[in-house]
């Protein structure tokens, strides 16, 4: 999956491109708007990445929508602004690490570059995700 080089995408443009290639969320998404009267990138994306992800990833199926959900989470830690990628690494990641066969199996979907960013500096840095866990690992292929 091939995206646009734009750096620095604000919440809005994110949320353009998400219901671009999930489509099936865009109700969900005016139902949020209705809610909260504004987007609440938390949990929103909790509620439409986190969910269905972690349960994909727990059984190991469908390679295809794995992969479709891992190169999204990979364009708003590329492309995102400090907000979006603060989604990334506290509200999705933080999310998958809690069982390590979930976080084993990311390790298989994602980039190099992208690992490479989550063993070297998001697991120094973020106490949630790392050893305070008491089941975090580095990720590996």
């Amino acid at each position: 999956m091939e995206f646009c080089g734009v750096n620095e995408m604000n919440g809005q443009e994110i949320i353009a491109v998400f219901l671009s290639l999930f489509p099936e969320y865009e109700e969900h998404y005016r139902e949020h708007m209705r809610e909260y009267g504004e987007l609440l990138q938390y949990v929103f994306y909790a509620e439409v990445i986190n969910n269905p992800l972690f349960n994909l990833l727990k059984r190991d199926r469908d390679a295809v929508k794995i992969k479709k959900y891992v190169d999204f989470i990979e364009h708003m830690w590329l492309q995102g602004d400090e907000a979006v990628q603060n989604v990334v690494d506290v509200t999705i990641l933080e999310c998958l690490s809690d069982n390590k066969e979930v976080w084993r199996c990311l390790g298989i979907y994602i980039s190099e570059e992208f690992r490479d960013y989550i063993n070297k500096e998001l697991l120094s840095q973020n106490c949630a995700i790392a050893v305070c866990r008491g089941n975090m690992t580095a990720l590996t292929l």
